[in-house]
């Protein structure tokens, strides 16, 4: 999947206001196939709008058509002129903006969280024999 199906997906999930697409079930494609085809007079397949919402499978040009028209742009040429974000390219000095941030193994954490509950548990044991 494109970076720009993943925003004609989002886009049209804000039109619709409907609950996130990974919730929706088979009537949900097909309500959508029916505003598609009100909005843009063009019928788009239940199944098509599935395949494309559920699996990264290429869609045909049709779909991607159909779907920009009722997110109202002209075509799918016209969404991605619209939504294209260009390449960005880090010079030295963005680099050391945003240096990448240490991270701590997730073994250690686990560890230091066992190492505390058995201090704790000494603790409260001298605690208790030292009365």
């Amino acid at each position: 999947m494109t970076r720009q199906t993943a925003d004609l997906k989002q886009q049209i999930e804000r039109i619709l206001r409907w609950e996130p697409s990974r919730h929706w079930r088979p009537r949900d494609f097909a309500q959508l196939s029916e505003r598609i085809e009100r909005h843009t007079q063009q019928y788009v397949a239940a199944q098509e709008l599935q395949l494309f919402w559920q699996s990264s499978a290429e869609p045909s040009s049709g779909l991607l058509d159909a779907l920009a028209r009722f997110a109202d742009y002209d075509d799918w040429t016209d969404f991605c002129d619209r939504n294209f974000y260009g390449d960005v390219t880090l010079d030295e000095e963005t680099q050391l903006l945003h240096a990448p941030m240490w991270e701590i193994p997730i073994r250690w954490v686990i560890a230091i969280c066992w190492l505390s509950v058995i201090g704790s548990i000494v603790v409260a044991a001298l605690l208790i024999w030292k009365r």
